[in-house]
């Protein structure tokens, strides 16, 4: 699950901005590739350990792995190699998910809010803070997350993160390969959202 997702699967038990935040964290410290070494706050500790849950419960979740299952022999019979298309597959099902939830206005609200958090004294980086302030300020700026519903932005976003992958990579011959599937599967996300997010609140044990 993507940043944006962890947020509104966070909001669910917790809508406390600082645990949204905490619930995003990890996937930030991915991004900024800068270690997170100390965090002080409770809120953001909790969300950050929600984190790993939900993930483990979104990874695990048939309906992810039928999306991914289906994604996969898609894109292998257009042509594109298998290691790649499992890749595609998987990050692209989390970046439209997380499109597809940026259209309800009070999980952008929510999300913007954490955003907002002065971290300093709260949790230590690294760096001191200076990679993720950076980010915070860029997405800031971005805004509401509806890039993600767009197959030629989540193309571009695939390529970026598996560039540092070469052996995942797009090559030139597959990128319009993969670019002609994403707004299938992009169709394929929306149809399946409902019963995803279902399974995520189950598994977490929500409820309805």
């Amino acid at each position: 699950m993507n940043f944006f997702g962890h947020a509104v699967v966070a909001a669910w038990a917790d809508d406390h901005a600082e645990h949204l935040l905490g619930s995003m964290l990890p996937d930030f410290e991915a991004m900024v590739r800068v270690p997170l070494v100390h965090v002080r706050d409770s809120d953001i500790q909790r969300g950050i350990d929600l984190h790993h849950k939900t993930d483990q419960t979104f990874h695990r979740s048939s309906t992810f792995l039928a999306l991914c299952d289906r994604a996969l022999k898609r894109m292998v019979g257009l042509g594109v190699r298998r290691g790649t298309s499992r890749a595609v597959a998987h990050v692209g099902t989390e970046l439209f998910l997380d499109g597809w939830l940026a259209r309800e206005p009070r999980h952008v609200d929510a999300y913007l809010t954490a955003l907002e958090i002065d971290v300093r004294g709260r949790v230590e980086w690294q760096d001191r803070g200076a990679a993720f302030s950076d980010l915070q300020m860029r997405l800031s700026r971005w805004g509401v997350p509806r890039d993600y519903e767009e197959p030629e932005f989540v193309l571009g976003r695939l390529a970026d993160s598996l560039r540092r992958r070469p052996a995942l990579a797009l090559r030139e011959e597959e990128s319009p390969l993969v670019g002609s599937f994403l707004p299938s599967l992009k169709q394929m996300v929306a149809g399946s959202a409902p019963e995803l997010l279902r399974e995520i609140r189950d598994g977490l044990g929500f409820g309805s």
